[in-house]
């Protein structure tokens, strides 16, 4: 029993030495996927970067990484077409794609999927192979 909890601890130590690193591939994904893929078409419009900004790592108790985005209320998602607010939505609109039948042209309603999560998998994976690394929407 005592070497369980040694090798736990071991493991929780290893976790921790890696959890940067883990969260900088996942903003390497975003800035690839999301941000560098278009550019808005609102030439008012200024990116947040709320969403890549708001990448967390969190190390459980049984020994594993959740890495996510941590978007709440609060953030500066909301919907063009009726004002609600979107920070629910907002992670499932990117990786998924999102498109509506609102008339209006643009990225906003005709947006393609941007695949950050399969790509920070690809990422973290070639980084750590010894990790089993798990997309979890």
């Amino acid at each position: 029993m005592e070497i369980d909890l040694e090798f736990q601890k071991m493991i929780d130590l290893y976790l921790e030495s890696i959890k940067t690193r883990v969260e900088e591939l996942m903003k390497e994904a975003i800035e690839s996927e999301i941000y560098d893929a278009y550019t808005p078409v609102d030439n008012g419009y200024q990116r947040t970067y709320t969403f890549l900004n708001s990448v967390k790592a969190h190390i459980n108790p049984e020994g594993n990484i959740y890495l996510y985005v941590d978007i709440n209320e609060g953030s500066q998602y909301y919907s063009v077409v009726d004002g609600s607010p979107q920070f629910l939505n907002i992670g499932n609109f990117i990786e998924g794609g999102h498109r509506d039948s609102t008339g209006y042209g643009g990225e906003y309603h005709n947006y393609s999927p941007r695949l950050y999560l399969e790509k920070a998998s690809e990422l973290i994976t070639k980084d750590f192979p010894e990790l089993n690394v798990q997309i979890i929407k």
